[in-house]
């Protein structure tokens, strides 16, 4: 079976315990009798569709990919992730007031994780990916790297936008 996946997804792959599989950019994504990519992808290939902008969601979706495998996911770093989540939790309900204008799907995701309350008026801060920069023009605006902007260990890609979202 010939599984492929894209440079941002391999990390879920690998927690999930599957070694046999190749790392193709997404204009590859063909002759494969499946893909693994984001949710977004588009591709004509059977897929496992994941999602990859909280912490809960790498694990749902490493389990996802290790049950569909039958693999068995690297423990070690659940347990990791799992410490990032209870950090996350401890700190939602300082966050509750502070709401925020985001102009993006996977963005929201994260910024709705954190505890933020999301709105379109009334905001205190907007939150855009690294590629609306040149459209959106507000003095409080975060800016979240995106694509090749970015690490492509998805722990640390993660990490690094919870902390830039860390008002």
């Amino acid at each position: 079976m010939r599984i492929v996946t894209t440079p941002m997804c391999e990390d879920i792959l690998k927690i999930a315990g599957l070694t046999d599989y190749e790392v193709v950019a997404v204009s590859q994504l063909v002759n494969a009798d499946i893909a693994i990519v984001l949710s977004e992808t588009k591709t004509q290939l059977d897929t496992i569709r994941i999602k990859l902008n909280t912490y809960q969601q790498i694990i749902e979706s490493a389990t996802r990919v290790s049950d569909e495998f039958n693999t068995q996911v690297d423990e070690d770093v659940i347990s990791k992730i799992q410490v990032l989540i209870d950090e996350n939790n401890n700190k939602k309900d300082k966050r509750k007031q502070t709401k925020i204008k985001v102009y993006s799907n996977f963005l929201s995701e994260t910024v709705k994780d954190m505890g933020y309350t999301i709105c379109d008026d009334d905001y205190d801060y907007v939150v855009i990916p690294d590629f609306m920069k040149e459209d959106i023009d507000d003095e409080n605006t975060i800016i979240i790297p995106s694509h090749s902007n970015v690490t492509k260990s998805i722990i640390e890609r993660l990490k690094e936008r919870y902390e830039l979202l860390e008002i």
